[in-house]
């Protein structure tokens, strides 16, 4: 009897060790697929991926809205594991991609709707990758609506350079994602707050 007690135990602290074990999130997330090539596979997965956040019409020099053509929707989603690994770690984990996807306002008279503006089809998205390996530490994948693979940004673009000076955190612009922005520092929010120039 107290032979199997004590088996009993050792095979509990062993499953509690294994549970802590799995608890451990990896130092760097494997789901993104690149090819031979430099491409970066769709992933499959994309309709379940984390809402961050939506804007309407943005624009990043100045000028005035005009409420007739208020430009594209942009929705930013986040890929699942990367963003369980931010709410636990408060960081982004090597291997995290955000999506940013482009949609058109409609124009078209649809069902009920007399005012404001819906979204329209698909125009294009793009995957931003946190990438240690990359010579800059992001990578940019640009899609078309129906691509199956996306096609990198080459080095030294604007929207890397973008990203890294005026992302509130780790070259993302988590100050306008309401998802995540009451997890980011107060201190990179405030700092964001006062980044007005994008010269």
């Amino acid at each position: 009897m107290k032979r199997n007690l004590l088996a009993g135990l050792a095979l509990l602290a062993a499953a509690a060790a294994g549970a802590a074990t799995l608890a451990v999130q990896p130092d760097k997330l494997e789901v993104a697929r690149l090819t031979a090539d430099g491409k970066m596979q769709k992933p499959g997965d994309l309709d379940h991926w984390v809402f961050l956040g939506t804007s309407l019409g943005m624009g990043y020099n100045p000028g005035s809205f005009n409420a007739a053509r208020p430009g594209q929707f942009q929705v930013a989603l986040m890929e699942p594991s990367a963003y369980r690994y931010f709410v636990e770690h408060g960081s982004f984990a090597p291997g995290s991609m955000f999506l940013l996807s482009f949609y058109d306002a409609d124009t078209q008279a649809r069902s009920i709707n007399q005012n404001g503006f819906t979204q329209a089809d698909l125009t294009n998205y793009e995957i931003h990758l946190i990438d240690p390996d990359h010579q800059e530490g992001h990578g940019f994948y640009m899609f078309a609506p129906d691509s199956t693979t996306g096609t990198p940004v080459g080095p030294g673009s604007a929207c890397v350079r973008c990203h890294v000076q005026h992302g509130a955190f780790n070259g993302t612009f988590a100050q306008f994602y309401p998802t995540i922005r009451p997890r980011i520092p107060r201190e990179a929010l405030e700092k964001a707050l006062q980044d007005h120039d994008i010269r």
